[in-house]
């Protein structure tokens, strides 16, 4: 019913215009499933969109060839494609790629979509990825998060920012750099003692992503980082074989004790959702699996250097030859899958099963 004549209430108004946005930034349903209204990305490099190209460090990828088949060139994407992130928004139905935080224009109504705020190198504990000198790690990616949320709060409001958050991914992606760039380097003691101070500081921060607003939280696991180039170059007594000591004493024990930490905080924390991306079986299956998938190269990085049997030493630069198919192998550089390797990982985390994804994929988390 209309207001004809008469003053209206300030307090009505302000109501009244915060509604309106909250049906704005949900957009519409259809019987296909709502779209997800934001997307906020937190991890190394394995998700970065391009944070590092503004800070001072040695962990960038703003070059060719990264980003030699990607829409846009090098952007500080550490593969030739797309990431992990990319393709999850591009299967749930957003129509941009999230921008990272860093960027200038990262503001305004841009950021209603979601933030990526990865960086390469970053890691759980801070000192992790110290050797590449800058990153962002997971406390200072929060903290800039926590910038965005007064943003968005003073252009939508209170009530419509709650519903954004509510309704928004958060992704969350780190613990290799806190193995390959720290444990691997500086940790003297067993991989037990260092897991317990790596899950509990983990504890500490998804907790407080949760204080920050998030409720819909996806947790990729460690993948199988013994098998990458780098780790099989630096470790020749495994022969043909991934490194047995980094996945099976390192990466195995954390990632089961990171499924138990998501369990718990999900009946802990109320009216969260903590999903539990298996990163590591999807990949490992592609490595066991690769010529099913159409890859003739499953150890070898695409893009290397003369030295190295797989690519792995030194890393991926303007200097190295790349393979001219970049399709057909697993991996694009000594640490990262290619494109086509993690079209086919964003797959079985959006639409998969519980063997891939837990409790519910991801695709089902955003019509939740």
């Amino acid at each position: 019913m209309g207001v004809r004549g008469g003053n209206v209430n300030p307090n009505d108004r302000a109501m009244t215009t915060e509604l309106l946005l909250i049906v704005l930034i949900m957009g519409s349903s259809t019987c296909l499933g709502k779209q997800v209204p934001a997307i906020f990305v937190f991890g190394d490099s394995l998700v970065e969109a391009g944070n590092n190209n503004y800070i001072v460090g040695l962990s960038k990828a703003n070059t060719l060839p990264y980003g030699i088949d990607f829409v846009a060139g090098p952007t500080g994407r550490f593969t030739n494609g797309r990431t992990i992130i990319d393709i999850v928004g591009q299967k749930i139905g957003l129509k941009d790629f999230i921008p990272p935080y860093l960027a200038p224009n990262t503001t305004g109504d841009v950021i209603l979509k979601g933030v990526n705020y990865a960086s390469g190198a970053g890691g759980i504990f801070n000192k992790s990825g110290f050797d590449l000198i800058g990153r962002i790690n997971f406390d200072a990616q929060m903290t800039y998060f926590d910038n965005t949320k007064q943003e968005i709060i003073s252009m939508v409001g209170e009530l419509a920012a709650a519903k954004l958050f509510k309704d928004a991914i958060f992704s969350v992606t780190f613990g290799s750099n806190d193995f390959i760039n720290n444990y691997l380097i500086l940790y003297p003691g067993p991989p037990d003692a260092f897991d317990d101070g790596l899950i509990s500081k983990f504890r500490r921060q998804l907790t407080r992503l949760y204080d920050l607003g998030a409720r819909k939280i996806v947790v990729s696991n460690v993948g199988p980082i013994g098998c990458i180039p780098f780790e099989r170059d630096t470790n020749p007594l495994a022969g043909d074989n991934c490194v047995a000591f980094q996945n099976d004493k390192l990466v195995k024990p954390f990632n089961n004790r990171l499924r138990s930490l998501l369990a718990e905080l999900g009946n802990k924390l109320r009216g969260s959702m903590f999903l539990y991306a298996d990163v590591y079986r999807a990949v490992d299956d592609i490595i066991l699996n690769y010529a099913s998938y159409g890859f003739d190269s499953a150890d070898t990085a695409c893009c290397r250097n003369i030295v190295g049997r797989f690519g792995g030493i030194p890393p991926c630069s303007t200097l190295s030859k790349v393979c001219s198919d970049r399709s057909k192998y697993v991996f694009w550089d000594a640490y990262h899958p290619s494109d086509a390797a993690v079209e086919i990982i964003a797959t079985r985390l959006v639409y998969g099963g519980k063997n891939y994804i837990s409790p519910i994929n991801i695709q089902k988390l955003v019509d939740a």
